[in-house]
């Protein structure tokens, strides 16, 4: 059973690479800095380091935090894994930015209750209240760091549109691969942490093999949901990418460091929202917007009853 256990864990990191990690390089690709298999090449190595060398802090919420997932058998839990790989996979053929952190809390979730088990009432309400603050920061900090940045660079660039335009190019994809390195720190707690509470395998291993199937989904499998990150939104040109990229990456790396699984998802797509809304309302596909909120509900939503109704099938 261990070894379905395994299998499930790492089917999540694959549904992360393929739906999370348009977060990354889905604004390069769409402010055509990047080519979408240079992106992904370089996204999947970033978001395998991060994983590596940064992603102890959300592993033991994810194990630990929640529920016990001690309590429950394995075979338990790898349905719980796969009903949250299933549904994000869901997601990412309907090209929505969805949160992997929200399908696996809502699938254990859901397997915990239907065993009887006692679920953590208070770090689940922090996880909701922060899923629900994060794309409304990330859209107000993108809005409000879009005129401070531009307003630098029309200062040290006048006139000067050829370096201005090479700069930002750079700037967009070092920060697309800060992003990557974040979304390793902060996911790998979704794939490693029950296997690590369960010790199904060494952490070591563990980690190293999540990253490297984050990787792959990202290389591989990635390329419908970038298209809605770069170009289904709002258009992006390399200064807006740039700022949606910052914005971002300052809100996931506050949310690692407080130990909190969050949606990268949700960050980024309230950061293009908030660029988008620098050039008015008009400049926003509004109904594509609100389709995505409701692919944000839908997602734990469904995890979590497919997880409940699955335990009692098994």
């Amino acid at each position: 059973m261990d070894v379905l256990l395994v299998i499930s864990a790492l089917l999540v990191a694959v549904a992360i690479g393929a739906n999370d990690i348009a977060n990354a390089i889905g604004t390069a690709v769409g402010a055509n800095v990047l080519s979408y298999r240079r992106a992904s090449l370089l996204a999947g190595l970033a978001v395998a380091v991060g994983a590596l060398f940064a992603g102890g802090r959300t592993i033991s919420t994810v194990g630990t935090g929640i529920l016990d997932t001690t309590a429950l058998g394995a075979g338990v839990l790898s349905l719980a894994l796969f009903c949250a790989a299933a549904t994000v996979a869901m997601a990412t053929y309907w090209r929505y930015p969805v949160s992997t952190t929200q399908a696996v809390v809502g699938a254990l979730a859901g397997t915990g209750l239907a065993a009887g088990l006692s679920v953590d009432a208070t770090m689940l309400r922090s996880i909701i209240t922060v899923w629900t603050l994060l794309p409304v920061v990330s859209a107000f900090l993108s809005f409000l760091l879009f005129f401070a940045v531009k307003a630098v660079f029309l200062r040290l660039f006048r006139d000067r549109i050829f370096l201005y335009e090479r700069v930002m190019s750079v700037l967009v994809v070092v920060s697309g691969i800060i992003v990557a390195l974040s979304l390793g720190a902060n996911n790998i707690g979704n794939v490693v942490g029950v296997l690590d509470a369960r010790s199904a395998l060494p952490l070591a291993p563990a980690v190293l093999l999540g990253a490297g199937c984050i990787a792959l989904g990202a290389v591989f499998l990635s390329s419908r949901v970038v298209l809605t990150i770069g170009k289904s939104i709002t258009t992006l040109d390399p200064l807006q990418a740039f700022v949606v990229q910052v914005s971002a990456s300052l809100a996931l790396a506050l949310c690692t460091m407080l130990g909190i699984p969050v949606s990268l998802s949700q960050a980024t797509v309230g950061s293009v929202i908030g660029v988008g809304l620098t050039r008015g309302r008009k400049a926003v596909n509004s109904r594509y917007v609100g389709s995505i909120l409701g692919s944000w509900v839908a997602t734990p939503a469904i995890s979590f009853a497919a997880a409940y109704a699955l335990f009692f099938i098994s």
